[in-house]
């Protein structure tokens, strides 16, 4: 019965110790990290980045702005950019980086506003447009009614 108690024991703290190591098997680098390199090494580049090499730059950063970068790391870099560009006197393109995964989802909810906006107002110029013919019609059907009116008077008296 120690026995038994013992080797469950022992078995026990091995599996134990075993939850807590780091696993041999599997990939060595998680995605996070991969990404975190790859934002490591933009953020050199954007450091060394000087009025000579700025368009070099810019095309080197860009694919990484498009498809990997997260809302904060392109608002950051895009600042960075800007603020280099300012500095030297320098444009950056109008539409750099424009289409990044990052900004989608706002890009989307921006449009879809616009539509619902644009919509209203199209309605609201419609309701507009049919208030004043009516309005029209109505000071028409009056005017001819005084017309009408006008020769009867003329007439009785």
């Amino acid at each position: 019965m120690v026995r038994v108690l013992a080797t469950t024991f022992a078995l026990t703290l091995a599996a134990q110790a075993l939850a807590f190591a780091p696993s041999t098997s599997g990939p060595g680098r998680m995605a996070s990290e991969l990404s975190a390199t790859k934002y490591q090494e933009v953020k050199k580049t954007l450091g060394n980045l000087s009025k000579d090499n700025f368009s070099a730059t810019l095309a080197e950063v860009e694919p990484f702005l498009l498809n990997d970068a997260g809302a904060s790391i392109y608002s950051k870099s895009m600042r960075k950019i800007s603020t280099a560009a300012k500095s030297f006197g320098v444009e950056v393109p109008t539409d750099f980086a424009k289409a990044a995964k990052a900004t989608q989802k706002r890009r989307e909810k921006q449009d879809a506003f616009i539509q619902t906006k644009e919509a209203g107002r199209v309605e609201a110029e419609a309701a507009a447009a049919e208030e004043a013919a009516a309005a029209e019609a109505a000071a028409a059907e009056e005017a001819a009614a005084e017309a009408a009116a006008a020769p009867a008077e003329e007439a009785s008296e």
